[in-house]
């Protein structure tokens, strides 16, 4: 008689573990939209999901886990759309504008959830981050470097650094271009991406290649 297979228990584990994280984050997003984020509690959250409270903190510690988890759900599936469109532009400037405007329009729509994202995510830096939701975090981060690679390639941009390295510091200039325009009034997200695409484009640029040095005659 043949054995049977052995279950697939950490991969069964995992896909059932994934099916939780998003039902928690969907269940608060429901209620948040209901009764303002600052209203909701944990609790709250627990009984809408129909779990235990210890099963809600098990996964999620705080309230804004549970936002950041949603939002980098959203990233996965709009990044997902938009990607083909992207890869398909010429060069790098005219990519990640498309991206930028895409994203200003997300952030706009959502604005009263990007504060306490932001606070999450500044105060967790130094914490080691769940498995899926840091490989969640990393999507913009990834998609950055295909497009950072691309101006390498057309000659946009300087092939001296890794495109993993710069993707992590346009990151960094695309969060404080957020919370610019979160606490700035007057200003537009779109404007302060366009800032950021300058600045980055210029000062990743690619060196001209020196000139020959003209001898000189007797």
């Amino acid at each position: 008689m043949d054995k049977m297979a052995a279950p697939d228990m950490p991969g069964r584990r995992a896909r059932k573990r994934a099916q939780t994280l998003d039902l928690l984050a969907r269940t608060a997003m429901g209620l948040f939209e209901a009764q303002g984020y600052d209203a909701v509690t944990m609790e709250q959250i627990a009984a809408g999901a129909d779990v235990a409270k210890g099963t809600l903190y098990n996964h999620f510690p705080t309230k804004e886990s549970v936002l950041a988890h949603w939002i980098h759900m959203q990233l996965a599936a709009d990044l997902g759309h938009l990607q083909p469109e992207v890869e398909q532009q010429a060069s790098f400037r005219p990519a990640i504008s498309l991206l930028l405007d895409a994203s200003a329009a997300w952030c706009e729509a959502h604005r009263a959830y990007l504060s306490p994202y932001l606070r999450f995510r500044f105060l967790s830096l130094e914490a080691a981050p769940p498995q899926e939701e840091a490989v969640q975090a990393s999507d913009m981060t990834d998609v950055l470097g295909l497009l950072i690679a691309l101006g390498q390639r057309s000659g946009e941009l300087r092939d001296d650094l890794d495109a993993a390295h710069l993707a992590s510091l346009f990151h960094h200039l695309y969060l404080g271009a957020l919370m610019r325009w979160l606490t700035l009034p007057g200003r537009t997200l779109r404007e302060e991406f366009g800032v950021v695409v300058t600045l980055f484009v210029e000062g990743s640029a690619r060196p001209p290649a020196p000139r020959a040095r003209r001898r000189k005659t007797p």
